[in-house]
């Protein structure tokens, strides 16, 4: 048999014409070393899931203290601000209701709920303004004001203040109520209140307060015990402390209704001697243009 020979002779007969020899690089492996430095054992992965897992759990416990049982953000103080004492004592009551209405975390300034606050203030009083801030680690500060009251209306032995608009601000106790300060309208019509809306609008509470403003110090020589919108339309009649009840056309004048008024009362005391026939009368109507009728 005849030697094979080399392989680049071999090549280089084939191609007597070429110099240059053809090599063919070699790539060697060794399947012990492959991927070694990427692959962790058995042991230490099990190791690095266990300190994750560990981490994850003090993590969780520490979070549950901190909010539910640890005393580091305990509500000690409620600022309310933009009511009167009385008023900021009963906002502060129903703060304290509900930061106390727990199982656990009581009194907790993170988990205080503003939405449920805020809901039971609005739902409470009539408000132009409510903020709410916690201030960390201890106080919640609330920021509120009510409607500016402009009258007193009476339904069902209750009494309420109500802002220009008939709207409900808040139940008053009647035992605060001054006279002076604002005047009280009684509602003795069949519509009550609804959805805070008293049964009176703008215009006509307008008139009232003007007519409040004109009767009050007993300048006519009588005291004014409270207002009176019923069925008659367009109307409001004074109820005179120990007197008759007087008409108001809204739609008329009030100086004009009240000059009439002054020179019924003139008439009556020349004509019956007597200042006193005047509080004998049921009432006194001013609604009807020049007319004034007296029962």
């Amino acid at each position: 048999m005849l030697p094979v020979g080399n392989k680049y002779k071999k090549l280089r007969l084939l191609r007597p014409y070429k110099s240059k020899y053809l090599y063919s690089a070699k790539t060697y492996k060794n399947p012990f070393f492959q991927n070694q430095r990427t692959r962790l054992g058995p042991g230490e992965s099990s190791h690095k899931t266990k300190l994750t897992i560990l981490a994850a759990v003090i993590i969780i416990v520490f979070s549950i203290w901190l909010l539910f049982f640890s005393t580091l953000f305990k509500i000690q103080t409620i600022q309310i601000n933009g009511l009167s004492e009385a008023l900021a004592r009963e906002v502060e009551a129903i703060a304290w209701e509900i930061a106390s209405d727990r199982l656990i975390g009581k009194n907790n300034l993170l988990l205080y709920s503003k939405t449920v606050l805020s809901d039971a203030l609005n739902g409470k009083y009539y408000l132009s303004e409510l903020t709410i801030k916690k201030k960390l680690l201890h106080t919640l500060a609330i920021n509120l004001r009510e409607k500016k009251p402009v009258a007193i209306w009476r339904e069902h032995d209750k009494y309420y203040y109500i802002d220009n608009d008939g709207k409900v601000i808040n139940q008053v106790d009647p035992l605060s109520i001054n006279n002076r300060d604002y005047p009280l309208i009684e509602n003795q019509t069949d519509i009550k209140i609804n959805d805070r809306q008293a049964n009176i609008n703008h215009d006509a509470i307008n008139y009232v307060i003007n007519l409040f403003n004109e009767l009050k110090d007993n300048k006519h020589n009588f005291a004014v015990e409270r207002f009176i919108v019923d069925q008659d339309i367009n109307t409001v009649k004074v109820a005179v402390l120990s007197g008759p009840k007087i008409y108001y056309n809204i739609k008329a004048d009030l100086l004009e209704q009240t000059a009439k008024l002054d020179l019924t009362i003139k008439d009556l005391t020349i004509k019956e001697k007597l200042r006193d026939k005047f509080t004998t009368k049921e009432y006194v109507d001013l609604r009807y243009a020049n007319n004034v009728y007296i029962k």
